[in-house]
Parts: C-alpha cells; sequence; structure tokens
C-alpha cells in the first residue's frame, strides 16, 4: 500500500504532468479498490485540475497588471494558465505564488519579442513585496548627528525593511510609470536605457524611482550591512555620486532609519 507521501506525490504529477501520471494515479485509485470507476474518476480529477490551474493563473494575473497592461489579459491569462501548469505553487499561501514568473517569462516562447518583459514583471513582484513588508520603526539618527564627519565611515546603517533595489539592462521604472492606470503624462521610453531601480514604500503610496547607479550602490551595500566608508567605495564607480546629497534624500524620504 502507497504511504501518504508517495499518494500526495501522485496526486500532484497527476493533476500538474496529466498524461501517464494522471493514467498512473487513476489506476491506482481504481485498483486500490475505492468503489470509483474509472471514468468517474477521471472527470473527477479533471475538474480539481481545471479549479487548481485556474485558482493559480488568476493569482499570478492579479499580480502583474503592469505586464497585462502591455500585453493584454488575453496574453497574460493564457501564460498564466501555462506557468501554472509548469511551477507549481510550493505553499498554501496565493500571495505568495508567482515569485518567478519573470523567470518563466524569459523562456516563454510567446514573449520572446518583448525582451524586457522578464524584468518589468520582476519589478512587478518586488513592488508587491515591498508593499507587504512589516512596517518601519521610528527613525533615529542621533548617532550620525552627533559624530563628527570625519568618522562617518565607521557607521552602519540600518534601512526601511519596505524598500527593494534592482537593476536591470531595461528601463523598467519607466516602463512601470506609463503603465499606471491614470497616468497622463509623456509615454516615451527609450528603450536602450539601462535603470538602476529604488521601491520604497512612504506614506504617500509605494514609490517605483529610477536612482543613480552610485546611489544604488550605496544603498545597496548598506542594506547588506557594510560600513558607509565600504558603501561609499562601491558606489565610487559613478563619478557622479554625492555623498552628501544621497545622504539627505535617504534621510529625508525615511529609507535610512538608524545609525549604529
Amino acid at each position: 500500500m502507497p504511504s501518504l507521501r508517495e499518494l500526495q506525490t501522485g496526486f500532484s504529477a497527476a493533476v500538474f504532468t496529466g498524461g501517464e501520471a494522471a493514467a498512473a494515479f487513476l489506476a491506482d485509485c481504481v485498483a486500490g479498490g475505492s468503489g470509483v470507476d474509472a471514468a468517474r474518476a477521471e472527470r473527477g480529477l479533471a475538474a480539481y485540475r481545471s479549479s487548481v490551474l485556474a485558482n493559480l493563473a488568476v493569482a499570478v494575473e492579479a499580480t502583474y497588471p503592469v505586464v497585462a497592461a502591455i500585453v493584454g489579459q488575453e496574453f497574460l491569462a493564457a501564460a498564466a494558465r501555462r506557468y501554472a501548469r509548469e511551477r507549481p505553487s510550493g505553499s498554501g499561501d496565493l500571495n505568495a505564488y508567482g515569485h518567478d514568473f519573470g523567470d518563466f517569462l524569459a523562456t516563454y516562447e510567446a514573449a520572446a519579442e518583448l525582451p524586457y518583459l522578464p524584468d518589468v514583471a520582476r519589478l512587478e513582484w518586488l513592488v508587491q513585496q515591498v508593499y507587504g513588508a512589516a512596517d518601519a520603526s521610528a527613525q533615529d539618527l542621533v548617532l550620525l548627528a552627533s559624530t563628527a564627519p570625519e568618522r562617518w565611515g565607521e557607521l552602519r546603517f540600518r534601512l526601511d525593511p519596505a524598500h527593494g533595489l534592482f537593476a536591470s539592462s531595461w528601463p523598467v521604472a519607466r516602463i512601470w510609470t506609463v503603465n499606471q492606470p491614470g497616468y497622463a503624462g509623456d509615454f516615451l521610453v527609450d528603450f536602450d536605457q539601462a535603470e538602476t531601480v529604488l521601491v520604497h514604500r512612504r506614506a504617500a503610496g509605494t514609490a517605483v524611482e529610477a536612482v543613480a547607479p552610485g546611489d544604488h550602490a550605496l544603498l545597496w551595500a548598506l542594506a547588506a550591512g557594510e560600513s558607509l566608508e565600504r558603501a561609499v567605495e562601491a558606489a565610487a564607480g559613478d563619478p557622479a555620486f554625492d555623498l552628501p546629497a544621497a545622504l539627505q534624500r535617504y534621510v529625508a524620504a525615511g529609507l535610512l532609519l538608524q545609525a549604529y
């Protein structure tokens, strides 16, 4: 008699893989004396498969409205159904499903003519994660204010947990912006422009903005726990990087929470 794990594995394969896996699982069910005839078991499995895949696809569609705005709802729905068949959920929480949809789009034949689309999806997932991140603690920069500027390099900073950083070969922040509901500005996008992006949840909402490469490198290093000195070294590849301006900007935005 198969173990519970074997039954669960077989059922999952029957639902998501179908074909021989489904036939084998149904044969085992019928042979196991369940009292259900083969035709009825097959109809039940098909109905369950349809329901599960539909729910997963709907979850993906709801997560990627900018992708939908670019390719259309019909295209996204087809991609989401294919994704649901190929990449089963590993969690009972539908909010956690769809994290690698960008990776899927990178190999999805129908999206081959839109090489920027995978990064747009990756940015959308990051936006969702930032939106649901924990609230920040109160800002406390007393140590920064009380430290002589020549010793700032020794300091480290805690950043607002409701933030994310992303680097792309495509102008993903610009693409995200022009595809927001109600956007009424210039729709021109320079697809030859790479972007480094900061996503930050603020009181007014979640902001997605292209930041200078030096700022991106600085914030990435600080978020990794590096000292300000090491973070500035990481940012030094950008000749336009301005440390005082960057500190002022991200302190004022509430991104730099605490010096320690």
